[in-house]
């Protein structure tokens, strides 16, 4: 019987692969048992094995560094907070927005995190992403935060009516509908001589808050649009593409294309701040392991979703306001696999987002003074992230 090239090919491979094995089990058996040697801290047996299938040492190195450097996560540049030394003699507008992935779960063993962070930060509003919660226990949540949080006196929530368990946001203000200032501080508040109450409220008006994007996608609970009196701030839980991606043409086709105008739709009145997790790294700085054969095939990461959020910065005029201060830093990212075990050692995502109208990028009146992310605050799987405007 002929025996074809193919079929002689693959009987070396099975012999080379046989006479590999071979040579392992002879290392395996002069060595004795793998696992002591490794609590010894001896070389593999495989890697014996390889070392031996070298051509020289210098070439099994170069293995070694290359596979090394391929599972090695980013080093972590400083990017310190570009707003400091004169915060306090400028009337300022800060939000900050955390996906808390189950408020319920958060609650419990959380809650004392955000009022430290709170404590710290100081924001005016304070979005959290992915609350989970139905419509009926949104009250209970509501209460909860409002004895936490009684500086809050506007919370909204925004939850999916489609899914249990699923989506969804809430913001909290410390401006009531109606209340606060606009861009001139009064006399008596900057010379101190009429004294505040502990519910005086001097930061910039809140006008309204509403769910969805023009009317539409309030199934999911992902979107609360706050208008103030110079400005809006959009937060958002941006839908994922899911497993199998499953969900990327709606993410791409529908969502994107509908999120886009609605900003332009705002940014044609006034600028826009546009915060949240929206589950896109953009920037190959954005992935840890961006050289990963499955990037291209994982939600968050796919051409894409990432190409469309270029596209979203270039039409609509935003800009990524933690690149803006921050153009070169690596190593900042705001999710981390807990599966994985990878918040440690800092292989993650930038997954979330502060963007802002290009107009709001100008050295005096209402701009851009500072973007951060908070890597260090645990309690989540994401990281906050915050923006603060000068007033």
């Amino acid at each position: 019987m002929e025996v074809t090239c193919e079929a002689r090919a693959a009987g070396f491979r099975r012999a080379s692969f046989a006479a590999r094995e071979r040579a392992i089990a002879r290392r395996m058996t002069n060595d004795g048992d793998a696992k002591t040697n490794a609590k010894k801290g001896k070389t593999s047996v495989r890697e014996n094995v390889e070392r031996d299938e070298c051509e020289d040492l210098d070439a099994f190195e170069v293995k070694k560094q290359k596979m090394s450097a391929a599972s090695a996560a980013p080093p972590r540049m400083t990017a310190k907070r570009a707003f400091g030394a004169n915060a306090q003699a400028t009337r300022t507008f800060k939000a900050l927005a955390w996906n808390v992935a189950g408020f319920r779960s958060f609650a419990t063993k959380s809650m004392g995190v955000l009022k430290s962070l709170i404590d710290e930060e100081a924001p005016d509003v304070v979005c959290l992403e992915e609350h989970k919660l139905q419509a009926s226990h949104a009250e209970e949540a509501r209460m909860t935060l409002a004895r936490t949080f009684p500086e809050y006196r506007t919370i909204r929530f925004a939850v999916s009516t489609v899914k249990k368990g699923y989506s969804g946001v809430v913001v909290m203000c410390k401006a009531q509908i109606g209340e606060g200032k606009g861009g001139q501080t009064s006399l008596d508040g900057m010379f101190g001589t009429k004294p505040k109450t502990a519910t005086e409220y001097d930061g910039a008006k809140l006008l309204a808050i509403e769910e969805g994007m023009d009317g539409a996608y309030v199934d999911e609970g992902r979107v609360l649009t706050l208008e103030y009196e110079s400005f809006y701030v959009v937060m958002a839980y941006v839908p994922n593409s899911g497993q199998d991606l499953k969900r990327l043409d709606y993410r791409i086709r529908e969502w994107e294309r509908d999120m886009r105008a609605h900003l332009s739709r705002l940014e044609s009145k006034k600028p826009v701040v546009y915060v949240g997790d929206l589950n896109v790294a953009h920037l190959d700085s954005d992935i840890w392991n961006v050289g990963a054969p499955h990037i291209k095939k994982s939600a968050g990461t796919t051409p894409q979703e990432r190409e469309a959020f270029g596209e979203m910065l270039e039409k609509n005029n935003l800009v990524d306001a933690f690149r803006h201060f921050h153009p070169d830093a690596t190593g900042w990212f705001s999710f981390w696999s807990q599966r994985a075990g990878n918040r440690p050692v800092n292989k993650g995502l930038r997954l979330d987002y502060t963007l802002a109208s290009a107009k709001l990028f100008g050295s005096s009146g209402l701009r851009v003074v500072d973007a951060f992310i908070l890597d260090k605050v645990n309690g989540s799987d994401h990281a906050p992230v915050g923006i603060t405007l000068a007033l």
